[in-house]
């Protein structure tokens, strides 16, 4: 009877401890969305997630192709009232206090939008659309795509988008070399 007793109080320890280990587990946490400005998609944004609380940076996964953002972390990183701050290339867009349904849910979906404060065709973000801004679209488009130093953020792809087509490419280029030189050309940003 002894060691029947024994082996039964030896189970439930040992199943005791199997559910502490489980409760202890994390769990993912997946933060998704979508940028845009007035309604049109802002591709490859410079998306930032910070928890205030523990000041932890989280890395966004973004797309040159898309304006959608993700990052991925566990539920040792993000807490009921934890709060998160969401900006775009530094400027703070939201936040968003952690509830316990986005806890159950395994993380949450929140879109961001930016503010139309930008220039249509400054792309250096200097106030004025001259031959620099041309310049460095034209470096960005096409003669040294992908290097970082004309590397473009969400504020100035919106700036070099002048065509409004939701794509900066040649035809921009061509528009605002056009128009920086020639009076009569019309720019046409994303409103």
């Amino acid at each position: 009877m002894k060691a029947r007793s024994f082996i039964i109080i030896f189970c439930l320890a040992v199943l005791l401890s199997v559910a502490i280990v489980a409760a202890d587990s994390p769990t993912s946490f997946l933060i998704t969305g979508e940028v845009s400005n007035s309604g049109n998609p802002v591709n490859d944004p410079g998306v930032m997630v910070i928890n205030t609380n523990t000041a932890e940076a989280f890395t966004v996964e973004t797309s040159a192709s898309t304006n959608y953002f993700s990052t991925i972390t566990s539920s040792y990183n993000v807490s009921v009232n934890d709060m998160l701050n969401f900006s775009i290339d530094g400027e703070q867009i939201n936040t968003h206090t952690i509830i316990q349904s986005d806890i159950d849910a395994g993380g949450l979906e929140i879109d961001l939008t930016i503010a139309s404060a930008y220039l249509c065709g400054d792309v250096t973000c200097n106030g004025i659309v001259d031959l620099g801004d041309v310049i460095l679209l034209a470096n960005f488009v096409g003669y040294y795509p992908g290097r970082p130093e004309y590397y473009l953020n969400s504020t100035q792809m919106l700036a070099g988008n002048v065509t409004g087509d939701s794509c900066v490419d040649t035809g921009d280029v061509i528009l605002l070399s056009n128009y920086v030189g020639y009076t009569w050309y019309e720019l046409r940003c994303a409103e």
